[in-house]
């Protein structure tokens, strides 16, 4: 992952656009590929009235009637001004408005296009309805922008998305509120999906590592709990913690894992965590037969918990948008955000823990799933012993958690301090 640590000039290149497919049957960090979806609120100046915020230095577009009356019209309007912002840092760009338009699938633009399109999650809130001084006020739309798929190995690539969204956020005055989100997608460049003990191996690791991972969550957002978006906790509303919760410790499966890896990182539990929830889950997930089987556990029964916070329902094939959906396990929990060095960084980790995870030489694996392992049996026996903590230790703790995992992933420190210092700022609230 050391490219994306080189982000200064040039072009997204064929090879970082997935152009090159590879006919290998075994998994390496070459075969992956990432792409990102970006949920924001675009803003407009409603011809007529003042500008809401003069001192923000960002240009806004002015509309007028009849197009702030007709809301489709206005979307389309937004979605070509964006669209047009990315062509103009040499990239290409469409709108779900022109694929459809030319009887085309989305799907056919998922290699070489930016797309832009609606945001259904996302809305303006309290905070962007407020009206400032003299009446002014924007009127918004929502706007999802989904990336092509790249190479995680091509130094183009951190530099191709830093562009593009350096573009947007100097060019349009966008907002990113509780209701808007950061998706990562995560598979292979050649679009088959990841190996079944590939699968397994990235599953392991982020049901372990799901609650220092999603301590990246402001708890004090109204979303902290997906009550806009989809994409709960895995360990709480997947078929897995449905099956797991139902077993007793005699009902756990005896057989061996067959990675190495993964038996190696059980072996460090204490005793009295044999057999318990971490156990059973990674041996339930290491017995399943299929890629399908897989996505089916690994996904929740209902359709608000289809796709969770680590998104693995496009391997299960349950609904029609999962059949739709590229192979990709799908990171779902970070919030949305402008901040292109964190949006960045994101991509990186995420990036970096699936590298980790599908290459079955990579000993950063067994590190990261012994540490996740011990801190979630640590949790335990805290709770066990119904002690209290007050929230600027539990702030530092989780901070501390968060970047002790980086540390074993070996994510730079650059790279993460930003979430560091998020989780200990918000969780100290």
């Amino acid at each position: 992952m050391a490219p994306f640590l080189d982000d200064d000039g040039g072009y997204c290149s064929d090879e970082a656009l997935g152009h090159k497919h590879s006919t290998t049957d075994i998994d390496r960090a070459e075969d992956i590929a990432v792409a990102v979806e970006l949920k924001f609120l675009h803003p407009f100046r409603i011809e007529g009235s003042a500008d809401p915020e003069p001192n923000d230095r960002r240009p806004v577009h002015v509309i007028g009637s009849p197009l702030k009356d007709d809301q489709n019209a206005c979307q389309q309007y937004a979605f070509q001004l964006v669209a047009d912002t990315i062509k103009g840092t040499g990239a290409k760009a469409t709108t779900i408005y022109d694929i459809t338009a030319d009887g085309h699938a989305e799907d056919e633009f998922w290699e070489s296009h930016w797309i832009v399109k609606k945001a259904n999650s996302a809305e303006p809130g309290p905070k962007e309805k407020q009206e400032r001084p003299g009446g002014a006020c924007y009127l918004w739309v929502p706007v999802e922008i989904s990336s092509p798929k790249m190479a995680t190995t091509d130094p183009q690539t951190s530099r191709h998305i830093r562009r593009v969204l350096k573009a947007l956020t100097e060019g349009h005055r966008l907002a990113a509120n509780y209701t808007c989100e950061v998706h990562v997608h995560l598979g292979r460049r050649d679009g088959q999906p990841f190996q079944l003990p590939a699968l397994k191996r990235l599953a392991s690791l982020l049901w372990s590592a799901e609650p220092t991972l999603r301590s990246i969550r402001d708890p004090n957002s109204p979303n902290y709990r997906n009550i806009y978006t989809w994409g709960s906790e895995l360990r709480d509303f997947s078929r897995l913690s449905g099956d797991i919760s139902k077993m007793s410790p005699e009902d756990a499966p005896n057989q061996d894992i067959q990675d190495g890896q993964v038996r190696h990182a059980l072996r460090i539990l204490p005793l009295t965590e044999k057999r318990g929830r971490d156990w059973r889950a990674l041996h339930e997930i290491w017995r399943v037969k299929s890629l399908r089987d897989l996505g089916l556990l690994l996904s929740g029964p209902d359709k608000q918990y289809r796709r969770l916070g680590f998104n693995f329902s496009s391997f299960g094939l349950e609904d029609e948008r999962a059949k739709r959906s590229p192979r990709t396990v799908e990171f779902r929990m970070m919030e949305g955000t402008v901040d292109t060095d964190l949006i960045l960084n994101w991509v990186f980790i995420c990036a970096t823990i699936a590298e980790a995870a599908v290459v079955p030489s990579d000993n950063r694996f067994d590190a990261a799933l012994s540490h996740v392992l011990a801190l979630r049996a640590a949790d335990e026996r805290y709770r066990n012993r119904g002690s209290r903590e007050s929230r600027t230790s539990k702030a530092c703790r989780l901070g501390r958690e968060f970047s002790g995992l980086m540390q074993e992933l070996r994510v730079p420190k650059p790279m993460y301090e930003g979430f560091e210092e998020k989780i200990v700022r918000d969780w100290r609230q």
